[in-house]
């Protein structure tokens, strides 16, 4: 028979991550109090949340979700980092790392899919939803641009030509 206490753990866990997307798994056995703590303000600053995790409770509660084994991920002291975009969480723990070696990154969880330190590390290369957003919007407004430049330069010949011709220019037309 399982422990209550653990029961509750698992029902915990559940009840935070069952919304979550992705999450990005991180050790901190090295990491100092005060390392921590600015981790925390830095994620909190981006809307983002840190939850620090037991590897098999947290394993247990994310195969209830549907999300899968996440054992591969959870190794040693284990917490989870998840926020509106993957991949500016995973840019952010990625410069975290650079002024705070001690900081490991142990994988991702990104819908359904396990990612390894190696391919957190180029997610976080990739654009932002916000980026992404930019570019797009972008190509949208140059393709219209296009469309009504070609639009209005067939109208404009037809205006200078009946332009020249109420003039009495009529050889120039």
């Amino acid at each position: 028979m399982p422990n209550r206490i653990n029961v509750l753990q698992v029902e915990q866990y559940k009840k935070l991550l069952k919304d979550v997307g992705f999450v990005i798994a991180v050790g901190y056995p090295k990491l100092n109090v005060a390392g921590i703590d600015e981790l925390r303000g830095k994620l909190e600053g981006m809307g983002c949340s840190m939850l620090f995790v037991r590897n098999r409770l947290v394993n247990i509660a994310m195969k209830e979700l549907g999300h899968g084994e996440v054992k591969d991920i959870c190794k040693e002291q284990t917490a989870f980092v998840w926020g509106e975009d993957p991949v500016s969480t995973a840019r952010f723990l990625v410069d975290f790392r650079k002024e705070h070696a001690e900081l490991q990154l142990h994988g991702a969880l990104l819908e359904k899919a396990i990612l390894d330190t190696k391919q957190v590390v180029e997610l976080s290369k990739s654009p932002t939803k916000e980026e992404l957003k930019s570019i797009i919007s972008g190509q949208i407004l140059a393709m219209g641009g296009t469309l009504s430049a070609q639009l209005l330069a067939g109208g404009g010949l037809v205006a200078s030509q009946i332009e020249k011709i109420a003039k009495g220019d009529e050889e120039a037309a």
